[in-house]
């Protein structure tokens, strides 16, 4: 699975307080750092960085070319701005392609349970990512799940029924669950109006000879 990203970048000595003449510029501060990759102050163009990010996640592999020096990076982690949610700083972790890493990868819902359809309940996702372990090439973006065989309220999707993968190696217990179904509100009240008596039964029976009836 080779990297079709690929972004540019600069070497940045702008550092601590003064970033935010970078940002003005329309750049993003970022360091790149990874196991004999000493870490690196860079820079990316806010734009390029925002639509990569959107599209590649924290997955997929990037082609960083840092000043002509190429490096095979993820993303590892992104600050954001607390009010308005804008990134304002990036981390790239450096890797070899020839090394298997771990990386947790999103698990992704695909399909309609029956159940979910007919409005009796609503997917339950327990485990919203897996621990992967596979070479950065070979690294799925995500894990598509059928959703399909829920066809129960009782039924639920164990990380072992996740289909084998081509390259990588899922990591995570096998026994957990990963999706399962949670009934709808009205659902629940169906069942409690089933459940309760249309008149409750006689408590205490009438003693023979107790005045039934008689009206004074």
């Amino acid at each position: 699975m080779a990297s079709n990203n690929s972004l540019e970048a600069q070497p940045r000595t702008v550092l601590g307080k003064k970033v935010k003449q970078l940002r003005k510029q329309g750049l993003i501060p970022a360091t790149v750092y990874g196991k004999g990759f000493p870490p690196v102050s860079i820079s990316v163009d806010d734009r390029a960085f925002n639509t990569l990010y959107r599209r590649a996640g924290k997955t997929a592999l990037i082609d960083l070319n840092i000043a002509g020096k190429k490096a095979s990076v993820f993303v590892q982690d992104v600050q954001r701005h607390p009010i308005s949610r804008a990134i304002i700083h990036a981390d790239f972790k450096a890797v070899d392609l020839r090394t298997a890493i771990q990386i947790e990868v999103p698990v992704v819902a695909v399909g309609e349970s029956p159940v979910v359809a007919r409005g009796d309940a609503l997917i339950n996702h327990v485990l919203n990512t897996v621990l992967v372990e596979a070479l950065p090439a070979e690294l799925p973006q995500h894990i598509e799940v059928d959703v399909s065989i829920l066809d129960d309220l009782d039924k639920s999707i164990l990380v072992s029924d996740i289909p084998a993968g081509k390259g990588y190696k899922i990591l995570t217990d096998g026994d957990q669950v990963l999706l399962s179904l949670t009934p709808t509100r009205a659902t629940v009240e169906e069942d409690a109006a089933e459940e309760t008596p249309a008149e409750p039964e006689l408590i205490r029976r009438p003693r023979e000879g107790d005045d039934e009836g008689n009206e004074e």
